[in-house]
């Protein structure tokens, strides 16, 4: 059965850019980091879950819940938020939906059920925090057509959020359990947000419950004239704070002075979590 989305166009606003903060290196013109030829930290992780995105749009509240469960396993204790704390990730930018409604009033497949924009959805958890009560310190978008900055980004971070564009010869691929490809003359389905949390080199992702990955024709394609990987971003949370493998690939003090100049505040920096 065909499963849902609920990606909304990004709204472009000014963000901090990873590559401007990361650890510098002798790789291309840019400062990206050493980092290892191959990591899927998903793999590490089973019985992931849908999380009610096979009946409504809520496609980045799955992400957010991934994210968290993938980053608390490898860096904590594991937390993997439920359905409950995902509706209301959710109704931050759906207040009038209810799980519990129809298609007919303000359920799954009405009018309440418009997706979410993830931006928006970072800057909510950035200053209010999710429902599972952790703040985003901050976060930063990727070059995602800089595959070595993709992948030192899926390294020092553990995972990267996407937002994807979706052709319906995809779902046919995630069905068929093959890796994701731009299949020329294929419509597009949905605008999609999905947790990518390795690379083989090929980036590898969650979605629907389970872990794929994209072919190089998906990564590097186009529709419309637009990138079917339109979006890319990273999140540190305070667990990132304690972790070896960040402190040593970020340059706080940039990443302090980038956060001052796109946002006027100064960066609050949490004790690191053990």
């Amino acid at each position: 059965m065909p499963f849902k989305y609920g990606r909304r166009a990004p709204k472009q606003a000014p963000a901090l850019r990873l590559s401007t903060f990361v650890a510098p290196s002798a790789l291309g013109r840019k400062p990206v980091p050493t980092h290892p030829k191959t990591e899927d930290y998903l793999a590490k992780l089973s019985d992931w879950q849908v999380l009610g995105n096979d009946v409504a749009g809520d496609c980045n509240a799955v992400t957010w819940a991934n994210l968290r469960r993938l980053v608390t396993a490898n860096l904590s204790t594991e937390n993997y938020p439920s359905q409950r704390e995902v509706w209301e990730f959710y109704q931050t930018q759906n207040p009038g939906f209810d799980p519990a409604g129809t298609a007919d009033d303000n359920g799954p497949g009405s009018g309440q059920d418009q997706g979410m924009e993830i931006q928006t959805g970072l800057e909510y958890l950035h200053v209010n925090g999710g429902p599972d009560g952790v703040k985003a310190v901050a976060f930063a978008t990727v070059d995602h057509t800089n595959l070595a900055e993709v992948q030192a980004a899926l390294a020092i971070f553990g995972g990267i959020w996407l937002g994807i564009t979706v052709l319906d010869a995809n779902q046919d691929e995630f069905a068929a359990h093959k890796p994701w490809t731009d299949v020329r003359g294929s419509k597009i389905d949905g605008g999609h947000a999905i947790l990518a949390g390795g690379y083989t080199p090929d980036v590898r992702f969650i979605t629907w419950g389970t872990e794929t990955e994209f072919a190089p024709s998906f990564w590097n394609g186009k529709v419309q004239g637009t990138p079917l990987v339109e979006e890319a971003w990273v999140v540190i949370w305070p667990e990132h704070l304690g972790s070896k493998t960040f402190l040593e690939g970020v340059n706080l003090a940039q990443l302090e002075a980038d956060y001052k100049a796109v946002t006027g505040r100064t960066l609050a920096l949490p004790p690191a979590e053990v």
